[in-house]
């Protein structure tokens, strides 16, 4: 699936849209839908790292029912979280200018990630263990990443564009790790490095990838 495969990624996503239906029915199930899948991020974000359909239905304010109404099963519920985070990554991570200085395009690039990064970590480690039963969650987190990887591309093109073509592959795949979500979550979890540590390794790296 490629990021401009708009279709199948909504299919993936569910009935998430900016623009409510003007049907009512078709606008409250589209209202209900969202609710649900908010509360499963809730329930992940207050540290439940695998809550049940009842235990969602409760914190959404509906019926188990009505849960395996608007998803055929936990996967689908998964997707549909998956894709909530994909709508905020697109929101608060912006494609910054090639032309503003370099030492501030790292240091915003690295705030802002971080920032997005610590408030999604707790709904990304439980989608990813359920990559291995969910291909539309896994295909979902791809797009993500193929986004942020196409954004590092766009922010640091003065520095690419001089570099042959393999050297300039090898540079991006190397600033795309460097800065992805599990980069970040081996510094947080794995290492125990603070927030503010993590970043100044996070901005060293990039200085000097980019020297």
């Amino acid at each position: 699936m490629t990021i401009d495969d708009e279709t199948t990624l909504l299919a993936l996503g569910g009935s998430f849209t900016d623009e409510p239906s003007t049907d009512g029915r078709v606008a409250r199930g589209q209202r209900t839908r969202r609710r649900v899948a908010e509360a499963l991020v809730s329930l992940l974000s207050k540290g439940e790292p695998d809550p049940t359909a009842k235990a969602i239905a409760e914190e959404a304010g509906v019926s188990l029912r009505l849960v395996f109404h608007h998803f055929t099963d936990m996967d689908d519920l998964y997707c549909a979280v998956a894709f909530l985070q994909l709508e905020e990554q697109r929101v608060v991570l912006p494609v910054l200018s090639s032309s503003l200085p370099l030492p501030h395009r790292i240091h915003d690039a690295v705030q802002r990630r971080s920032n997005f990064y610590e408030d999604i970590s707790p709904v990304r480690r439980a989608s990813m263990r359920r990559c291995a039963s969910s291909p539309g969650v896994m295909a979902i987190i791809a797009v993500g990443n193929s986004l942020l990887a196409d954004g590092l591309a766009t922010m640091f093109s003065l520095e690419l564009q001089s570099r042959t073509e393999e050297d300039r592959d090898a540079l991006l795949a190397a600033l795309d790790s460097a800065t992805s979500w599990e980069a970040w979550e081996r510094m947080r979890q794995g290492a125990g490095l603070s927030t503010d540590t993590a970043r100044v390794v996070m901005i060293r790296t990039l200085a000097a990838l980019l020297s």
